[in-house]
């Protein structure tokens, strides 16, 4: 399997396993802080091409091809979540729907995270074609992510643009397919200040048949990088795992 592991010492007590994806340009390494956080729930950061450990093999153009290839490599022995921040929210749920076009076990529970529901049309202005610099610092000022160090190194800029506008170009070019709901439990994650988002969460509802709740919590676009907000995303994960029917699920 092409992931990163970012849970503590293996074990074979895990009660369950979550599968977590990283925002555009991001990494498995978004996921090691959360070490330890939960014994009984295995993260796993799942790394994309082009970057980590996959950084030789060319970054994915298409979402739905992606999600293809995740589908097919993740092992799916526990009862497990997708979790996704922004780009990789839109990831998860699709790699979702693959798993059940595959006839492969479903998950259990689905957290997206700082993204609109899918159908909706996207209100910020494209990027995908403009010069590296461009890119970057557009998306720096957008969300606030970049650091200083890349923005101010043309080599560092250069490599980091192409697996920026590789997700950019795998995100603007979606489009929505109507499907039949999926059963898993899901649950919208947000950051409090992120107020252009909030009016675009709700319509998640619609797209899973199970349980279904939305959370602020304090901070932006990358409100999930505070240690308080980490300790209670994976407590949610802890939580949903107890409550869980060892019983693959598959749709």
């Amino acid at each position: 399997m092409n992931a990163t592991t970012a849970g503590g010492p293996p074990q074979t007590s895990y009660r369950a396993r979550v599968y977590c994806f990283a925002h555009a340009g991001g990494s498995a390494g978004e996921f090691r802080e959360w070490t330890g956080l939960a014994d009984e729930v295995e993260i796993i950061g799942v790394e994309r091409p082009g970057r980590g450990a996959r950084f030789a093999e060319p970054a994915s153009r298409d979402l739905r091809a992606l999600a293809g290839e995740l589908a097919d490599s993740l092992p799916l022995d526990l009862p497990f979540g997708l979790f996704g921040h922004s780009f990789g929210a839109l990831l998860a749920f699709e790699i979702a729907h693959a798993l059940r076009a595959r006839g492969r076990r479903t998950p259990d529970w689905l957290w997206v995270s700082a993204f609109p529901s899918p159908d909706i049309a996207r209100r910020e202005p494209e990027v995908r074609h403009l010069p590296d610099a461009d890119l970057l610092w557009t998306l720096h000022r957008r969300h606030d992510g970049i650091p200083a160090e890349v923005l101010e190194s043309p080599e560092l800029i250069e490599i980091v643009a192409t697996y920026m506008r590789a997700d950019y170009a795998a995100m603007e070019t979606y489009r929505f397919q109507d499907r039949r709901p999926l059963a898993c439990a899901l649950q919208v994650l947000c950051g409090a200040d992120e107020h252009d988002l909030h009016d675009r969460l709700g319509g998640w509802e619609k797209h899973s048949a199970g349980a279904f709740s939305m959370r602020l919590l304090p901070g932006g676009h990358f409100y999930l990088r505070r240690p308080g907000n980490r300790r209670r995303i994976v407590q949610a994960m802890r939580d949903a795992a107890m409550t869980i029917d060892p019983t693959p699920g598959v749709e």
